[in-house]
């Protein structure tokens, strides 16, 4: 465990259960603030999203093989 990670956990250990509470609350808002972070990054990314579009055109086109047609090919 990285050395911030274990002085996080020592400070937590420390705090009363009422702090603890708002603690959470924190970090639920940091790990929900880093996930749309991440999902503004993927579709920021315009290359990506032509190609998710582009196979999801080639499913509805019935373009697809199955994964044992593939291993057979």
């Amino acid at each position: 465990m990285c050395a911030r990670r274990e002085r996080a956990h020592q400070i937590i250990d420390s705090l009363s259960d009422t702090k603890i509470g708002e603690v959470l609350d924190y970090l639920e808002y940091i790990r929900i603030r880093e996930e749309l972070d991440a999902t503004q990054e993927i579709l920021d990314d315009k290359r990506l999203i032509e190609s998710i579009q582009k196979g999801l055109a080639q499913l509805r086109a019935g373009e697809v093989i199955s994964l044992d047609e593939l291993k057979n090919a």
